[in-house]
């Protein structure tokens, strides 16, 4: 991971509010869930139209908020004291599990029958990033984190235990983004001391060891499945323009500059087969989302109002999916479509 490359993320700068399509697709606009968080949200579909969004609360326990489809639940408290910020993922059959760092630096997770949590079960070690994990599906995840001596370090959950870390070496200088690639498969992608965006690929019994995709990245990464072994990695640049890499099961297409001038981390989730949304904050702080329909990108879309935390979005769906993050009254607001 200490290879030196000099390709740049991109050369141009689009302001993000002046290159909305004038076709637009239909949101709902933004919907307040209240509370007052004090972490980026982590939302995850739990299937079926359905989502579970996680944040940290003012008491510093974790908070849930269940959409069945029609409405939210309310926040549910999951009580500890969380460190970082939250990571969710669907476990299938409307089963989740939520991952945070404790006061003691080790991670915790804690998971979703579909009708209750099971309290807090820590994994140990000594998390120094926020977590990142992934279904493997069939009641499968991995959970990836970065260690003290900034390596990556996985633990995988089969069901009904977990594995223990493993150590995927490198140095890391962001937070890690896992995603599926479907059948026990995963793709974890983290920036080097290079600046550098590195992929490391699960086959499902082992990892490929680091990939170099270049570039010069300014942001945490996001990463999403495409379906069929595939996915897109999301990234800003030097230029604060979004770039993303789309991998078609093989190998990388290199980075497209998608524009703008993001102000926030970059949030992609699937809309279905070959299909995505990237979500970022533009420069007057209003959401904007990039379509991908399998061959191009829709270019910005602005849902407006002011957020002051990254987003996160998940599919819900029916080639829908909800974007989330905190308004400046710290509440949660939520945004469905498209």
């Amino acid at each position: 991971m200490k290879r030196k490359f000099t390709i740049l993320a991109g050369t141009t700068s689009v302001i993000l509010s002046l290159v909305s399509q004038p076709v637009l697709a239909v949101w709902s606009g933004p919907q307040s869930l209240g509370g007052i968080a004090t972490s980026n949200p982590s939302c995850t579909s739990l299937g079926s139209s359905q989502a579970i969004c996680a944040v940290r609360g003012t008491d510093n326990a974790l908070f849930v908020n269940r959409f069945n489809g029609s409405s939210w639940s309310g926040y549910q408290s999951l009580g500890g004291i969380v460190t970082s910020n939250p990571s969710c993922t669907s476990l299938g059959s409307s089963q989740a599990i939520c991952a945070v760092r404790g006061t003691d630096n080790a991670l915790f997770v804690n998971r979703f029958n579909g009708s209750s949590w099971s309290g807090y079960q820590s994994l140990g070690g000594i998390v120094t990033s926020d977590p990142s994990c992934t279904s493997l599906g069939s009641s499968q995840a991995i959970c990836a984190v970065r260690g003290t001596d900034n390596a990556l370090f996985v633990n995988r959950f089969n069901g009904s235990s977990w594995s223990g870390y493993q150590s995927l070496g490198g140095i890391v200088t962001s937070d890690p983004s896992c995603t599926s690639l479907g059948s026990s498969q995963a793709i974890c992608a983290v920036r080097g001391t290079d600046n550098a965006l590195f992929v490391n690929r699960f086959n499902g019994s082992s990892w490929s060891g680091y990939q170099s995709l270049g570039g010069i990245v300014v942001s945490n990464p996001s990463c999403t499945s495409l379906g069929s072994s595939q996915a897109i990695c999301a990234v800003r640049g030097t230029d604060n323009a979004l770039f993303v890499n789309r991998f078609n099961g093989s190998s990388w297409s290199g980075y497209q500059s998608l524009g703008g001038i993001v102000v926030s981390n970059p949030s992609c989730t699937s809309l279905g087969t070959s299909q995505a949304i990237c979500a970022g904050l533009g420069t007057n702080n209003a959401l904007f989302v990039n379509q991908f329909n399998g061959f191009s990108w829709s270019g910005y879309q602005s849902l407006g109002g002011i957020y002051t935390s990254d987003p996160s979005c998940t599919r819900l769906g029916a080639s829908q999916v909800v974007c989330a993050g905190l308004g400046t009254n710290n509440a949660l607001f939520v945004n469905a479509g498209p």
